[in-house]
């Protein structure tokens, strides 16, 4: 589970737009270094329109945007090094990118607004995980990556979520498909199914999820007929910041403040310097 929520927020690197990438395209990555200065500011703007729709209000791309830096810092200070880390980045760019695109103004406006903040706990840069639509409540750290290192992720409200048009959703699969006996085993306290009996072998309720294309692992099984009906609440993996959730606190005049204190109440926000290795509490 810690390295499926790792993957997705390793696709934030997705981007191609600004000066040093093409450099390091075009000349290499020794070039790349040598010649400037990552400017990680910079990155944001692409990264983040790759995470949250542009009509959401501003105050919640903030909030991604505070989201995306801490992550992009976390993930340089545990790779030791710049060249680690462009090195991912120029390798998800072949992968996935063959054109050339430009974020919206909102994403610059974002960046700009809230340039230099993290969210850190206890002075530390931490995995900070984000998903679209909870179930109406957001999942446990620790219950769902089984490590007191993540208790810093703390289940909260978010029944806003319910008012979203993703909250609900159905998908038929047919009897053939099927194990012969199926039924959920356990689930979390959120709802989320996280071990499933299938012929008498558990799977894993986030890897049955994405195996079957589903929204979210909170979901019930119904049969119907000759299909079963799986009916999910939420959109993604529920842990850490709803993004529709923060849109509804944003719309109603709620700040980027307001927004992070209310999905992460273990967490503060201060000032990152020296690439992630120092932090000043703001």
């Amino acid at each position: 589970m810690k390295e499926k929520i790792s993957g997705f927020l390793t696709g934030s690197f997705l981007f191609l737009l600004f000066p040093y990438v093409i450099t390091m395209l075009i000349n290499g990555m020794d070039t790349a270094l040598l010649n400037r200065s990552l400017d990680l500011e910079a990155c944001l703007p692409g990264m983040v329109s790759l995470q949250i729709p542009a009509d959401y209000e501003l105050e919640a791309v903030k909030s991604q945007t505070i989201i995306a830096r801490t992550n992009l810092y976390r993930q340089i200070r545990e790779e030791k090094n710049l060249a680690g880390v462009l090195e991912e980045l120029r390798e998800n760019i072949r992968e996935t990118r063959d054109f050339w695109f430009f974020p919206e103004e909102i994403y610059e406006e974002a960046a700009g607004q809230t340039e230099g903040l993290v969210l850190y706990y206890e002075g530390e840069l931490k995995l900070v995980p984000f998903h679209e639509v909870s179930g109406g409540k957001t999942r446990d750290g620790e219950e769902v990556l089984h490590d007191e290192e993540f208790s810093y992720l703390e289940a909260v409200d978010s029944s806003a979520d319910k008012t979203s048009p993703d909250y609900l959703n159905s998908t038929y699969v047919s009897q053939q498909q099927m194990p012969k006996e199926l039924e959920v085993n356990k689930r979390d306290s959120a709802g989320y199914v996280t071990s499933l009996l299938a012929d008498g072998n558990v799977l894993e309720g986030e890897a049955f999820r994405q195996g079957m294309g589903l929204e979210s692992s909170n979901f019930t099984i119904q049969k119907v007929g000759e299909e079963y009906r799986l009916l999910c609440k939420g959109k993604g993996h529920g842990l850490g910041f709803s993004q529709y959730g923060g849109n509804e606190i944003a719309r109603a005049g709620g700040k980027y403040q307001d927004i992070l204190a209310a999905y992460f109440p273990e967490m503060e926000i201060g000032t990152v310097e020296n690439q992630g290795d120092s932090f000043v509490k703001k």
